[in-house]
């Protein structure tokens, strides 16, 4: 099971290092790949892709897309990645007519409202393809069903009922009483059945994570969030077994004056950082890692990195390598595992590998309720962590200020691997696997 980030920016973005939000899960016997999230240039990532890191995406292995959120940086490449990967039509006696091609269906799953908005770009945009999607939304109680109508000849364009001429008409899949959505869709993993569950998060607006479980041996699960301040709405899913890899947000985070002598980032506090984001509906590291200790998870990725942070562009690249560092220590210290936090970058490569020992169990099975809550909660990790601390000496590994951390090599099973100029020079153990590259391309 691995996990391809093909664009790791917040809202701010894109920007020189990093791509609006999307990335793959490359985990299926077929070789196919599912998306989740798919903003404003992420064709363009697939053609980016970094030559001398293997095995590369192709695009047309895309079989299905989930998407968190209707806000742009999350959905505005839907409709020029479906027009690149859907086959085009030809006239049947254009010499470069492909009468046996096989018609291939792409399946999108996500909020209100994402049918409509697949459905009007793609006929506004006057778009015809031989190939076909089909759009499957998550609706909760108060949501409104989105009619499916057959295109004829007298139908009009500006009708948000009627389909696209190359639509088929998609399932309306109701949250059960529990304001969850279970099973929606599922494939044969290399190992086993992979089951998708989907449920809320709390953010601005309506926002969904989806969680991808083997239903047999080895068991592994993935907990993949969309933007949110709060996902504890969606604990149910994440227990038994609790997560192999939990993908969370932090938008924002403090910086400390060790890791930013200039002060240009570390002259905010903990606290204006922390009700800044909130008020945004986002997360700072310490609430990413005080999620993962709640549910278990066994390794943690930070993702949707605000643009303030941009990843460092090669491994000499010390002062950004710096600010990645703190963001990842502010995290693990919430988090307590003793394992190592990434905060991911484009192109990064995360593998889930068997879990060889015993299953760590859920640390909780409570479920907590509201912002309220979660405030207070990571008002207190502020707290505890406001203490400015120091990198242990000669090693990038350490986790700043924390022996527990520091000892991590002795409890982790795997080493971080990298390709070309892997931003994150860091040599040393890891739960996981990360392999990637950062290197600019010429123009």
């Amino acid at each position: 099971m691995d996990i391809v980030f093909l664009g790791t920016s917040s809202g701010g973005g894109p920007s020189e290092s990093r791509n609006c939000s999307s990335l793959v899960c490359d985990m299926l016997a077929d070789h196919s790949l599912w998306m989740v999230d798919c903003a404003e240039g992420t064709t363009r990532q697939f053609a980016l892709q970094p030559h001398n890191v293997k095995p590369s995406l192709r695009i047309q292995k895309i079989s299905k897309i989930f998407i968190t959120h209707m806000h742009a940086d999350h959905v505005m490449g839907l409709v020029p990645l479906l027009r690149n990967v859907l086959f085009p039509p030809v006239a049947s006696n254009s010499i470069y007519a492909a009468p046996n091609h096989p018609k291939r269906r792409i399946e999108l799953y996500g909020p209100a409202g994402l049918r409509t908005f697949v459905r009007q770009i793609m006929k506004m945009t006057l778009t015809r393809t031989s190939d076909e999607y089909v759009v499957h939304e998550l609706l909760r109680e108060d949501d409104q069903v989105t009619p499916c109508i057959s295109v004829t000849d007298n139908t009009s364009i500006t009708d948000t009922s009627v389909m696209h001429s190359s639509e088929i008409a998609g399932s309306d899949i109701q949250a059960s009483p529990d304001g969850l959505w279970r099973a929606i869709t599922q494939g044969r993993g290399r190992m086993s059945e992979i089951v998708v569950d989907a449920g809320p998060i709390l953010h601005r607006d309506p926002c969904l994570g989806y969680v991808f479980s083997e239903v047999r041996f080895p068991s592994r699960k993935i907990v993949i969030l969309g933007d949110t301040y709060d996902p504890s709405p969606i604990i149910p899913l994440c227990n038994n077994p609790s997560p192999s890899l939990l993908i969370h947000e932090a938008t924002d985070s403090h910086i400390s004056h060790h890791a930013d002598p200039t002060g240009k980032l570390s002259r905010r506090t903990e606290k204006d950082v922390l009700e800044k984001a909130l008020s945004r509906g986002h997360s700072v590291p310490e609430m990413a890692g005080a999620f993962a200790k709640l549910i278990g998870a066994r390794d943690l990725v930070l993702n949707h990195i605000g643009g303030r942070f941009p990843a460092p562009r090669n491994p000499r690249d010390a002062p950004r390598q710096k600010i990645m560092r703190d963001i990842e220590n502010n995290a693990a210290r919430a988090w307590g595992s003793g394992r190592r936090v990434t905060a991911a970058y484009d192109y990064m490569r995360v593998h889930v590998p068997f879990d060889v020992g015993n299953p760590i169990p859920s640390s909780s099975t409570e479920t907590v309720h509201g912002n309220q809550d979660m405030v207070q909660l990571n008002m207190s990790i502020s707290a505890q962590a406001s203490a400015p601390v120091e990198e242990a000496e000669g090693s990038q590994d350490a986790v700043e200020g924390s022996a527990s951390f520091a000892s991590t090599s002795k409890i982790t099973d795997l080493t971080v691997t990298s390709g070309g100029h892997h931003p994150d020079a860091r040599a040393g153990p890891s739960r996981y696997s990360v392999r990637g590259n950062n290197k600019r391309h010429r123009r």
